[in-house]
């Protein structure tokens, strides 16, 4: 996941406090840090503990496999759930990093949105990677399209944009005429990705780069960019907590990704913590998260227990989903290192 909207004190709070608690058979779970934490801790740990009386110990990380796979090589494993992206734990599952999940555990995998459940791991959230503008900065009808994104004619003002291919790429090629579902096959063809990287040296003049959300929003607010690619959450936590006019154009297409709960193989607490998922696997209790922060479930009927004044929020609601398409986890654990070089050097031309 994107480290957004991340408090470092509050995160070092919540350690704290957890660590306080700790008890030989605590199941160390690690997370995002910040609001997500919290969010976890307020709507589903706490509920877990309350209902078996096992405790729960939060850490925090920087989704980094090479961490896991550190503790798993020493055999000093000290965590026991941890929440990779989707194409970690491709590749943690492969080298036998993760304990392979049983039905039991998980429920149908027919049950759950494409892309938020694997061999390995099952969704902890569902994060969209959307196209926002300021709507006191562009008054009227704003953009419709990410088509209307690159178009500084109809729309002027500079355009954030994040400074990687994953995430980028794609909108390029929806900038294109490509729908969300037909993006990666086209990607895929001889010069689909030359095709992209033509459709951002058109944008290229007009854009302010961002590495972290709290950048792309700080230059939403201050007027240096009119609109931006962002992360839905982070969008919506300005837009609810700080009033800010924000709009996100669900309808221009999306793609949506998973953060997903790994157990870890050979933790100190595997059976516990196989346990703890097989209880939020259950809809209702899976619900517990999105209903605070504003990302999507991965079991489909856990939308049913999301009130519908804040459904609107999330990416996987039905009146949302159905413009987005999930990421390829496959794509990228193939083409990732190699993207990213060209990105880069793209980028300093």
């Amino acid at each position: 996941m994107r480290n957004l909207w991340v408090s470092t004190s509050a995160a070092a709070l919540l350690v704290v406090a957890a660590t306080a608690v700790q008890a030989d058979d605590a199941i160390t779970v690690v997370g995002w840090g910040g609001n997500w934490d919290k969010a976890y801790k307020t709507g589903v740990w706490d509920k877990y503990t309350e209902q078996t009386g096992k405790k729960i110990v939060m850490e925090e990380w920087d989704g980094a496999l090479a961490k896991v796979r550190a503790q798993v090589q020493s055999g000093s494993i000290t965590w026991d759930l941890v929440s990779p992206e989707a194409p970690a734990v491709e590749i943690g599952c492969a080298e036998g990093l993760f304990v392979p999940l049983p039905e039991e555990v998980t429920g149908d995998p027919a049950k759950y949105l494409p892309g938020t459940i694997h061999e390995c791991g099952v969704a902890s959230d569902t994060w969209a990677t959307i196209l926002a503008y300021n709507a006191d900065a562009i008054k009227g009808e704003g953009p419709k399209s990410w088509a209307d994104y690159w178009n500084v004619e109809k729309f002027p003002g500079k355009r954030g944009m994040l400074a990687q291919a994953q995430y980028t790429i794609e909108n390029a090629m929806m900038a294109d005429g490509v729908p969300p579902s037909q993006v990666y096959e086209e990607l895929r063809k001889p010069g689909g990705i030359d095709r992209a990287f033509a459709m951002l040296d058109k944008i290229k003049p007009h854009v302010v780069w961002w590495t972290t959300s709290t950048q792309a929003m700080q230059n939403l607010a201050s007027g240096e960019v009119v609109m931006t690619d962002q992360y839905n959450a982070r969008v919506t936590n300005d837009v609810v907590n700080e009033k800010k006019n924000y709009a996100i154009v669900w309808e221009a297409g999306f793609f949506y990704g998973t953060d997903m709960w790994a157990v870890v193989k050979g933790s100190p607490n595997e059976k516990e913590a196989l346990e703890l998922l097989t209880w939020f696997s259950i809809p209702e209790n899976q619900a517990g998260f999105s209903k605070l922060y504003a990302y999507g479930t991965g079991r489909i009927e856990a939308a049913d227990y999301i009130p519908e004044d804040w459904k609107k929020n999330l990416p996987t609601s039905p009146d949302h989903v159905k413009h987005g398409a999930v990421y390829d986890t496959a794509f990228w654990v193939e083409n990732k290192e190699a993207l990213e070089e060209r990105f880069k050097a793209w980028q300093a031309q």
